[in-house]
Order: C-alpha cells, then sequence, then structure tokens
C-alpha cells in the first residue's frame, strides 16, 4: 500500500479510505474521514490498522459550484 497511514495520524484528505486490520479479526473496508481528524485505533487490533487514501472528496458546502445558506469549514475548501 503506498501512502499508508495509521490509527492516532490526522486525516490529511477529506474523503474515502481503506481500511485494513492487523489479524483476520475484520475484512478491510472503506471509511469516510475529513481533513484534519484523527484516524482512531480499531477496537481488536489497536493502532495496528493500515489506512489509505482510496478516493478524495470535497465536502460540498464549502465547493464554490453549489449555493449554500450556511457556509461551514469541515476539511479543505475547495481548490482545482
Amino acid at each position: 500500500m503506498a501512502n499508508v497511514l495509521q490509527a492516532g495520524e490526522s486525516v490529511p484528505f477529506s474523503g474515502t479510505y481503506k481500511v485494513v486490520h492487523s489479524g483476520q479479526h475484520n475484512e478491510a473496508h472503506y471509511v469516510l474521514a475529513l481533513r484534519g481528524e484523527t484516524f482512531p485505533g480499531s477496537l481488536r487490533c489497536s493502532d495496528q490498522v493500515k489506512i489509505q487514501l482510496a478516493l478524495s472528496a470535497v465536502y460540498v458546502v464549502t465547493h464554490p459550484f453549489f449555493h449554500s445558506e450556511q457556509r461551514v469549514t469541515i476539511g479543505e475548501e475547495y481548490s482545482s
């Protein structure tokens, strides 16, 4: 896995991440994380999870191509 992240690290980009657990207790799965959050540890394998960005995404109300009555900044602002 290229650019592998681990539990306890800061989320670098908002988007969908593939999570691979240590051992056989869970199959690989995908999670949504927002930039600036911290990846939590697994309940079973603690900080032994491997996390990799699968698809980056911008929160819709921060994107300039959409109208929003309430401008909020979660994760990163849109940049082309």
